[in-house]
């Protein structure tokens, strides 16, 4: 008799566990393209993709990118799996196609995200997946907001540079990516062998018991090379299971007696197991050789001089391409 109802409870249990199915994420190109075979295989190509990572997360397993993805973007998307498991919001996605500098992208994918770190809640954030020619997926990650983009395009069409902001907007996206998934390969190849890397820290002066005046906190720069701030960053990322980087107020600005050179300045939102700050990272970007550029100066400056946020960072104490003299 306890054979058998072990039997049914057993059969009940495997129907209920067999029977739990995922929707399919069907994406839709509604403009861009009038070439329907461009069309029909980025469609399906990233319709199977978000359709894996959507039941890879509700399952919470490991991706299986055998034949969704190309094969040199499987270990970047892996790589952002292992900090954190994403899915998109909606069952339904139907976005723009793009032209990028080696393919094509969509944009706005609404994702939710979920931190691999036990003390992190859901996220939600927006991602770009890129194709190459053929419109085979090539990389994903995660993009700055929408209306960031539509203002740095809209500054594109004023400059009639609108190609090479969409580059350089491609390079800072994959940039700050690369922080989350712990990417020191990427770092390495992106940043110059002479790369000078500067980062601000509050220095608060000690207070003087017969001083009238009052001094306010100020900010002290150290400097360090490229092979002295990856080696560092190396032992931060081993050191923290999870790291959140994020970019708003994002400027791109070329400089005006070398085409090819472009200041980038964002506000960097940083948050990891053991850590987080807010502040200004600007970045020297180098175009010369499209096929690889390269970032010759990284600054990070704190938004505030007090804990209290009472007292910003003056704005022409910011760094910008005006300050390449300077630096």
């Amino acid at each position: 008799m306890k054979a058998n109802i072990f039997k049914l409870l057993f059969t009940l249990t495997f129907l209920t566990l067999s029977s739990i199915t995922y929707a399919n994420v069907e994406l839709e190109i509604v403009e861009g393209t009038s070439n329907p075979t461009l069309k029909a295989s980025i469609e399906k190509n990233a319709s199977r993709f978000l359709t894996e990572v959507t039941d890879a997360y509700n399952t919470n397993r490991a991706l299986n990118l055998n034949g969704l993805v190309k094969p040199s973007g499987e270990m970047s998307i892996e790589m952002l799996w292992e900090n954190v498991h994403f899915k998109p919001e909606d069952s339904y996605i139907g976005e723009t196609l793009l032209s990028s500098s080696d393919g094509y992208q969509i944009r706005n994918i609404a994702l939710e995200l979920q931190p691999q770190d036990d003390n992190s809640e859901a996220e939600y954030k927006e991602a770009v997946i890129n194709f190459d020619k053929s419109g085979n997926v090539t990389d994903v990650y995660f993009s700055i907001d929408n209306n960031t983009y539509k203002q740095l395009m809209e500054k594109g069409k004023q400059l009639d540079d609108m190609e090479k902001r969409l580059e350089i907007l491609d390079y800072v996206e994959r940039f700050r990516t690369s922080y989350n998934t712990k990417d020191l390969n990427f770092l390495n190849q992106v940043f110059s062998d002479d790369a000078l890397i500067i980062t601000g820290k509050v220095v608060t002066p000690k207070k003087v018991k017969d001083g009238m005046g009052i001094s306010l906190p100020s900010v002290t720069y150290t400097k360090q090379g490229k092979k002295e701030y990856l080696s560092n960053l190396a032992r931060v990322f081993q050191n923290n299971r999870y790291i959140n980087v994020n970019f708003d107020d994002v400027t791109i600005k070329r400089h005006g007696a070398n085409p090819d050179i472009y200041g980038v300045r964002v506000v960097q939102h940083y948050q990891s197991s053991n850590y987080s700050d807010e502040g200004y990272v600007f970045m020297v970007w180098d175009f010369s050789d499209p096929e690889q550029p390269q970032i010759h100066v990284r600054t990070w400056q704190p938004m505030y001089l007090d804990k209290n946020k009472q007292h910003p960072l003056p704005e022409s104490e910011i760094f910008d391409i005006n300050s390449i003299g300077g630096i």
